[in-house]
């Protein structure tokens, strides 16, 4: 049986715009394959599917608002019309901060961002998601 982990955080890399940052959450590293159904002549009962291509999940990243945020620069670099792409390594670590599973995302770009309720009253961590779109997802580890 695999490791169950609890108290995890994640390694983001993107090389090209110096980002190398811990977050608290990741999500969307799925993906599903989408089928064509084809009904054959004579075979009522059950179609044919036929496999179109992969769909994947737009990837976000969460972690506490700073002030110096190279995941927001990229974003306004891809409003003012330079829509990069970029590759980026996700490591999901233990709390020996141990690698425990690792994902290439290949053609990563912004295409949202989102600052969470900021209440000077709460006491509360503000929040930064961003959200990417990507070409690709590889499972490493």
């Amino acid at each position: 049986m695999g490791e169950q982990s609890l108290g995890c955080n994640f390694s983001v890399i993107i090389a090209p715009i110096e980002l190398k940052g811990n977050f608290s959450s990741v999500s969307g590293l799925g993906s599903e394959i989408e089928f064509e159904e084809y009904r054959e002549g004579g075979n009522y009962t059950c179609p044919i599917l036929l496999p179109k291509g992969v769909k994947y999940n737009n990837i976000i990243l969460q972690r506490g608002t700073m002030s110096f945020e190279p995941l927001s620069i990229w974003y306004t670099s891809v409003l003012s019309g330079i829509h990069q792409r970029y590759p980026m390594i996700i490591t999901m670590m233990n709390e020996k901060q141990t690698p425990i599973k690792i994902w290439t995302v290949m053609g990563a770009m912004p295409i949202k961002i989102d600052y969470s309720e900021m209440n000077a009253m709460s006491g509360s961590v503000s929040i930064t998601s961003i959200e990417l779109i990507h070409s690709e997802i590889i499972n490493i580890m």
